[in-house]
């Protein structure tokens, strides 16, 4: 799973942009995102591929790229790579110094949402009355009181 791209950000994206090219300003910052936008994309192009779904160009400031890794594994074997994607980026044409490593676990561009409980679907009728022959058979213990919430629980409409 894509550390950095779990959640769709089609329409995010298409917000940002449509912000970017109004009239009232904001639409010098269009260049500048556009910028950011290729440098990830040929970063992206330059990454192993073990490396794909968890690094990600994060910044671009006074020719210092910075790539954060969604864990220290994964970070460990980015530095490895730094030699060979710092030269394939100055092959196409950015003026790189230096990249930069940051250990970002989940990343902020993860677009949180909302716990929900597992489907009550997921045990069939027949494992609810394997249940409810089971917990006769117990004696008073925590996996009886267990047993018994679980019952309740799928009892409730």
């Amino acid at each position: 799973m894509n550390a950095f791209r779990q959640h769709p950000s089609g329409l995010i994206a298409t917000a940002a942009i449509e912000f970017l090219r109004r009239d009232d300003g904001t639409a010098g910052l269009m260049p500048a995102a556009q910028r950011i936008l290729q440098l990830r994309q040929d970063v992206q192009a330059l990454l192993p591929a073990s490396l794909r779904d968890t690094c990600e160009v994060s910044g671009f400031n006074d020719e210092c790229v910075t790539v954060r890794a969604s864990s220290a594994g994964a970070a460990a074997k980015l530095r490895q790579t730094l030699p060979r994607l710092q030269d394939g980026l100055l092959d196409r044409g950015w003026k790189v110094g230096a990249i930069r490593v940051r250990v970002q676990p989940g990343g902020a561009s993860v677009v949180p949402t909302a716990w929900t409980a597992p489907s009550q679907a997921a045990i069939p009728l027949s494992g609810i009355a394997a249940f409810a022959t089971l917990n006769v058979s117990l004696e008073a213990s925590p996996l009886k009181a267990a047993v018994e919430r679980l019952l309740r629980r799928r009892r409730q409409p």
